[in-house]
């Protein structure tokens, strides 16, 4: 039989616990709220091309990111022969597959938070497809030794269609040595496409709406005896200008862009190396600065300041890379960036000054086999 003070002794007990579990239940309401509160995480991801033949590379790669400590997290991997060039549209991606032995073509990926998988693949480019652009309604692949532009249908559900349409540039410059389509660039005003032919030393220009039956014209054409090998072509943030990248001249020709018109500003050194074997071409995302990469001899990348009146770039500064400086991409926040050095087997990560727009080798890097695009989102 219970006696009556230890009834209230017991009385009193589970009073204390509904108190203990009442200020359990608020401590729990703050913690999550405080959890709801908190900033996210600092993180984009990454997507990156590679040779795979002879480097064991397994084809793309996706990465977690993180802007704040410059770390970054592999998070899945699709097996592919040769990815080197990959962009990213919503939902899904797409790769070359940079062969000339009958095998070449472009993949398209399911892209995932966390994940990446081969959808399907699709043969019928020229010879060495090392570039994507994406116009209208159809996925371009320039076509390097094949010296050709091959346009896919982009179906409803991302996938690409068979060939649809292929330029032929021979029959616009036909006194050129040779025809090497580098790149396709989308104009900002979404009219035209660009294209870059290092062989003919020409600029070939095709309205979007005209695509697949590729009516181009020849935008632009560098004289008898300047052999700049035109290779990437980039617009400024405000659509006002064009910066093309020569590779076999290391040269950089600023241009005034209106309408689908090309005026030529200015071209000038684009480093003193010597190397001809210029590489990538990208401008900050405020628009300040731009910057270019350059191998085979004092590979790095040059910084360049964008006068903010003519648009011509003046020379700032040189940074040393690793081997190779295949492609770089800049961070939405301008304040990173990473370089594919293909020949030193990483990616390497720089901070960028906001005011000069140097840049300094964070001494992180992201170990991975001969990676050769870089693709922040």
């Amino acid at each position: 039989m219970l006696h009556y003070a230890n009834i209230c002794k017991i009385s009193e007990l589970g009073a204390i616990m509904k108190t203990i579990g009442k200020i359990a239940a608020v401590l729990t309401a703050i913690i999550t709220a405080c959890s709801c509160n908190r900033a996210p995480a600092n993180n984009c991801k990454l997507l990156i091309g590679t040779y795979t033949a002879g480097s064991g590379s397994l084809g793309v790669y996706l990465y977690d990111f993180n802007l704040d400590s410059a770390t970054a997290t592999l998070l899945d991997t699709a097996a592919a022969g040769n990815p080197s060039f990959v962009i990213i549209n919503g939902g899904k991606a797409y790769s070359v597959s940079e062969f000339s032995d009958g095998t070449q073509g472009v993949y398209s990926y399911n892209l995932g938070r966390e994940s990446i998988d081969v959808e399907c693949f699709r043969g019928g480019t020229g010879e060495d497809p090392c570039n994507l652009c994406i116009a209208g309604n159809y996925l371009l692949t320039a076509d390097y030794t094949g010296g050709t532009l091959s346009a896919f249908p982009l179906e409803e559900d991302g996938g690409t269609g068979p060939l649809a349409g292929r330029f032929d540039p021979r029959t616009l410059t036909p006194d050129a040595p040779e025809w090497h389509i580098h790149c396709a660039s989308l104009s900002p005003d979404g009219k035209y496409v660009f294209v870059t032919d290092l062989g003919a030393d020409a600029l070939y220009r095709c309205r979007v709406e005209d695509l697949p039956q590729m009516e181009f014209s020849v935008a632009f054409r560098f004289q008898s005896g300047i052999h700049p090998g035109p290779r990437h072509l980039t617009f400024s943030p405000d659509g006002r200008f064009a910066y093309l990248l020569g590779e076999t001249g290391d040269l950089l020709t600023t241009f005034a862009y209106s309408d689908g018109q090309l005026q030529h500003l200015q071209s000038a050194e684009a480093y003193d190396g010597k190397g001809c074997g210029s590489a990538d071409i990208h401008i900050g995302p405020d628009g300040r600065f731009l910057y270019t990469s350059h191998r085979l001899e004092k590979d790095g990348i040059a910084v360049f300041r964008i006068d903010s009146g003519s648009g011509l770039p003046v020379p700032q500064s040189y940074c040393p890379t690793g081997k190779h400086p295949r492609n770089f991409a800049i961070t939405p926040d301008g304040k990173t960036l990473l370089c594919a050095c293909r020949d030193s087997n990483r990616i390497e990560i720089f901070s960028i000054d906001t005011d000069s727009g140097a840049l300094t080798f964070t001494g992180k890097v992201i170990e991975i086999p001969a990676p050769v695009c870089v693709r922040i989102f």
